[in-house]
């Protein structure tokens, strides 16, 4: 079977998505199918094409484990803005549709990337290459930009949006989400027929998050005292990360000199968030960035808490896959998200955490100031509640034959349709 993973991001990008693809081309290819995989040139986190990179039209790669991949040319995005983003997702869609419909055709693309525009750049290919299509989601658009307050509720752009999110969706093969909630949208609100809709959370490997790590020296490195309780933030330091508002909240806790926060990662809110860090006028804010991959383990094993922050009704139409690594790291984690979401959920039904409501500055410093009171015992208790939980429920060995499992299905249930409707097949 050929298959071509159209993949926004891809490794050497360190983020989720680019390792749940990297891992599907693996094992679709340890499987003996023929793989491709069209992503763009690496910028993820920092929105920066990496040094190794030139940028070209097309390069085309033969990875060791047989699988081709052709990179794309696509805009980089270093401010987060929606015209930035905007051209990057046209872009990676023009050119990743480019390779698609002029290289071989595909039994089955399987599509993770850039929301509507690119998503729909590959749709048409599928329809003129007669290809099937299984489209993974990620967020839910355009809710997920209303939720930011990037565009008006109910303008032309948002309502052109959906439209055109409803008919990409319905004419899909197959729909990866990657909550029950989102899965609930597309059903009732978009349509889509709820045997098409499958809920696949995203996964990381543990052994890339529980790999060994220096804390105490980490720590010193960053010149934060040993017995500190230290909150740490860790991830895309972008406009819809909401870290600045974590930083913000920093002024409740001002007087208390045992509290610190490190923020670690890129991003286009990372400037901001440094200048609110001097307005609050404490050295007790720490940033660490550039945040190479491999010093993930130490950033995550120094924190007492990790903190997920997500802004207004964000956490309804989108969760932050740092979730996944910050269970996987064993520590405990206090969540902005409004209890009705799937964010809120996970972290109740793990019991890993705690969560407040977005938003209100004044309650996520009561929130820190009551964990950092609570017991050392019951925060270990929680970090290791969620370690298990995402061992059990976001691990690639569970996950992964899945979506192998979709991605087969949708060609084999093609060609027993068709044979089904031949002259003499029930005869």
């Amino acid at each position: 079977m050929r298959v071509t993973i159209v993949s926004c991001v891809f490794p050497p990008e360190p983020v989720v998505s680019s390792i749940t693809s990297s891992h599907l081309a693996l094992e679709l290819a340890r499987l003996g199918h023929d793989v491709t995989v069209i992503t763009a040139f690496p910028s993820r986190p920092a929105g920066r094409l990496y040094p190794s990179y030139q940028r070209n039209l097309f390069q085309n790669e033969q990875h060791e484990s047989g699988y081709r991949i052709v990179r794309c040319f696509a805009t980089t995005s270093p401010q987060s803005t929606m015209a930035s983003r905007f051209l990057e997702n046209l872009s990676f869609g023009v050119t990743s549709a480019c390779a698609a419909l002029f290289s071989r055709r595909a039994d089955v693309i399987y599509a993770n990337t850039w929301p509507i525009f690119a998503q729909a750049f590959v749709l048409i290919v599928a329809f003129l290459r007669g290809s099937r299509l299984v489209l993974s989601l990620q967020d839910v658009y355009p809710e997920s930009l209303l939720s930011q307050q990037r565009i008006r509720k109910l303008g032309f752009v948002a309502r052109t949006l959906r439209w055109v999110d409803t008919m990409i969706a319905r004419r899909s093969d197959a729909l990866v989400v990657i909550s029950d909630c989102f899965a609930q949208i597309y059903k009732q609100d978009r349509g889509v027929v709820p045997d098409r809709v499958h809920v696949i959370p995203n996964w990381m490997e543990e052994q890339s998050i529980r790999a060994s790590s220096d804390p105490a020296a980490f720590r010193a490195g960053k010149g934060i005292p040993a017995d500190a309780f230290l909150v740490v933030y860790s991830g895309n330091v972008g406009f819809a990360s909401g870290i600045d508002t974590v930083v913000e909240a920093w002024r409740h806790l001002a007087g208390e000199q045992s509290y610190w926060l490190l923020v670690a990662g890129e991003g286009g809110l990372l400037a901001t968030c440094r200048g609110l860090a001097a307005d609050v006028g404490t050295v007790r804010i720490v940033f660490h960035s550039p945040y190479p991959v491999e010093d993930t383990s130490n950033v995550l094993a120094s924190a007492d808490l990790l903190v997920l922050p997500t802004r207004g009704q964000q956490s309804l139409y989108s969760v932050p896959s740092k979730i996944v690594s910050y269970m996987l790291a064993g520590k405990p984690i206090l969540c902005q998200a409004l209890p009705e979401s799937d964010l809120a959920k996970t972290v109740k039904t793990a019991d890993c955490g705690w969560v407040v409501e977005p938003d209100r500055l004044e309650l996520l410093a009561e929130a820190i100031e009551q964990i950092r009171t609570s017991s050392a015992a019951e925060r270990q208790r929680r970090g290791r509640a969620g370690e298990q939980f995402a061992l059990q429920n976001f691990s690639k060995s569970a996950l992964l034959p899945r979506i192998i499992n979709i991605i087969e299905s949708s060609v084999t249930n093609t060609a027993l349709t068709a044979s089904a409707s031949l002259p003499g097949a029930h005869e």
